[in-house]
C-alpha cells in the first residue's frame, strides 16, 4: 500500500527515510529486485495528476496512470545533510527503470532503463509541491542524458509494473565526461546495476522512490514505452527541470544486486 503524502487540497507532506526503506520491502522490490536499500535522504519527484492536472508528490508506492508517468517537472530531496561527503558543489545522477519488463510474471528484460542523466545540482530553491524539500536540477548546457526520458507504457495484461527512481552522488570525473567514457552502453534492457555501479565508481543509492502502473487498465501500452524528446531540455532561467515465480524467482535470487 502506498504512503499517503497528501492531505486536503493535495497538500504534500514529508516521508521519512525509514518509511521509504519499509515501502521498498513491502513492495517486494527488496529483496526480489535489489538486495537492500538504506536511503540517507528522502527523494521525491513531482508530477501532474488526475483529470485536473494538479501538482502531486510522488511517494513510494504511488499508483500512476500512463498519462501521469511522464517526465517529472521536479526532483527534490530532504535530509541532504544526512548523506556523506555532500557539498554545495556535489552533483547527482538519477535513473528510472522498469523492474518488471516486459511482464511482472516473466521479467526477462528486468531493469529496463527509461532514464539516466547526471549533473543534477542543488539549486538553492525549494520544491513548489513540498516546500521543505530542496530542488535538484541540471544547469543550462549541462543536460546530456545517456538515456533520454522514455515514457513508461507497459503492454496491457502484463501485471502491475514497479518503476524505480534512484538518486546517487556523481563522481567528479563525470561533471564533464559522459558515462560512455567508461564503457557504458546505450542498451536499456537487462541493465546490470552492479556492473554499472562498478563502471562508474558509485556508492549505494542515497535515495530512491517508486511508483506502479497497473496494466489491467492500460489498453494501448508497449513494453518499451515512448520517448519524450523534450524531457529535461533547458528552460528559461538558469536550470532545467528535471530513477517468474517459482523456479524463475529462485534463479533471479542468485543474481540479486544492491542499488
Amino acid at each position: 500500500m502506498a504512503l499517503s503524502a497528501l492531505a486536503d487540497d493535495h497538500a504534500a507532506t514529508s516521508v521519512s527515510t525509514l518509511d521509504f526503506k519499509n515501502q521498498f520491502v513491502a513492495s517486494g522490490i527488496v529483496p526480489e529486485v535489489v538486495a537492500a536499500l538504506d536511503p540517507s535522504v528522502s527523494f521525491y519527484a513531482s508530477y501532474k495528476a488526475g483529470d485536473d492536472d494538479h501538482d502531486e508528490l510522488l511517494v513510494p508506492g504511488s499508483s500512476l496512470s500512463v498519462s501521469e508517468a511522464t517526465m517529472p517537472f521536479e526532483f527534490s530531496v530532504e535530509n541532504l545533510n544526512n548523506a556523506t561527503n555532500i557539498t554545495a558543489q556535489t552533483r547527482f545522477l538519477i535513473y528510472l527503470l522498469d523492474a518488471d519488463a516486459p511482464a511482472r510474471s516473466d521479467p526477462t528484460a528486468r531493469n529496463l532503463r527509461h532514464y539516466l542523466a547526471g549533473n543534477y545540482t542543488q539549486t538553492g530553491q525549494h520544491s513548489t509541491v513540498l516546500p521543505t524539500a530542496q530542488l535538484l536540477a541540471v544547469p543550462n548546457g549541462q543536460f546530456r542524458p545517456l538515456t533520454p526520458f522514455t515514457n513508461p507504457n507497459p503492454s496491457p495484461g502484463t501485471g502491475v509494473h514497479r518503476f524505480i527512481y534512484a538518486l546517487y552522488t556523481q563522481p567528479a570525473r563525470f561533471n564533464s565526461a559522459g558515462f560512455e567514457s567508461v564503457g557504458m552502453e546505450a542498451e536499456t534492457q537487462n541493465w546490470n546495476l552492479s556492473r554499472w555501479r562498478a563502471q562508474l565508481g558509485l556508492g549505494p543509492a542515497i535515495g530512491a522512490t517508486f511508483f506502479t502502473i497497473d496494466t489491467s487498465s492500460n489498453t494501448t501500452g508497449t513494453s518499451g514505452g515512448r520517448t519524450n524528446s523534450t524531457a529535461g531540455s533547458s528552460s528559461a532561467g538558469t536550470v532545467s527541470p528535471p530513477l517468474g515465480f517459482g523456479f524463475m524467482s529462485f534463479l533471479m535470487a542468485l543474481v540479486l544486486f544492491r542499488m
